[in-house]
């Protein structure tokens, strides 16, 4: 029955996602198809997106397109559950403590690729962050991997990504990142990172942040990142790798909490 129970979560989150992604025409993408031009914006509230990743070789190149439909496996040819990424993919490695959440033994591991100008991200963040640390994360059942994913059609991601990594050596990465979320329509425009995220931290604080972000000491750390996720075939932001006992679900778009949760929760009933 437990079985029964996840199969049918698993193809409930496939059906959402595709509803939603024919519904919604605004997803942050890298295609390997040049010369395309950003999509439209993300609509202001977007409930759930959920579409399993078939496991293959990432794309080489990272410029930017509409997402199309054939990318993306439809309920009636998904099987019951979502894919295993392959073996020698799945194993958890290159983790920053200072961007990881809960405890290490956790059943469930979780790897967020994200960018943190990426509206869809910052939904994410927004609306199911919190309510996942504090029912699974600050519970031991969840142990959450922030991982950086900028996309090339974003000119200023990159940067807040080495901004929030330079905070995170002050253990402040997490007032740098909600007030880079919560003021991203901002700093998009105005390319103002510095100033965005002064505003939450002293001047002793930024003066020390600045040393380390301003240059390109970080850029490895961050393209480890993005090269672990292409072994992943994420092309989209935000895209979360959800581990258990061995298998990898790779789930694409802003997940509606109730949906991640009655997911979990099926897992974690098969111990």
């Amino acid at each position: 029955m437990k079985g029964r129970h996840l199969a049918a979560v698993a193809i409930a989150l496939i059906v959402v996602g595709t509803i939603l992604f024919f519904g919604l025409g605004g997803k942050h993408e890298q295609a390997a198809r040049s010369g395309a031009e950003d999509a439209a914006g993300i609509p202001a509230r977007v409930e759930a997106a959920s579409v399993p990743l078939a496991a293959s070789t990432a794309p080489t190149t990272t410029t930017t397109t509409t997402p199309a439909p054939a990318a993306f496996p439809s309920p009636a040819s998904a099987s019951s559950q979502p894919a295993p990424v392959p073996a020698q993919a799945s194993g958890v490695t290159d983790v920053d403590p200072k961007r990881a959440y809960g405890s290490k033994n956790a059943p469930i591991t979780m790897e967020v690729f994200s960018d943190f100008q990426c509206p869809a991200c910052k939904q994410l963040y927004k609306t199911t962050n919190q309510l996942l640390l504090d029912n699974y994360v600050n519970t031991n059942k969840v142990y959450l991997i922030h991982r950086d994913f900028p996309l090339a059609m974003h000119a200023y991601s990159r940067i807040a990504a080495r901004y929030v990594r330079a905070a995170s050596q002050l253990g402040k990465s997490e007032q740098a990142e909600k007030v880079l979320f919560d003021n991203q329509e901002k700093w998009q425009q105005s390319g103002d990172v510095d100033g965005t995220v002064a505003s939450v931290l002293s001047s002793a604080e930024m003066t020390k942040i600045r040393a380390v972000a301003k240059g390109t000491s970080l850029d490895a750390v961050i393209e480890k990142d993005v090269v672990l996720g292409k072994g992943y075939n994420v092309n989209q932001t935000p895209t979360t790798i959800i581990h258990y006992k061995g298998q990898t679900y790779p789930v694409v778009g802003v997940v509606n909490y109730d949906v991640l949760h009655s997911f979990l929760d099926q897992l974690l009933s098969q111990r």
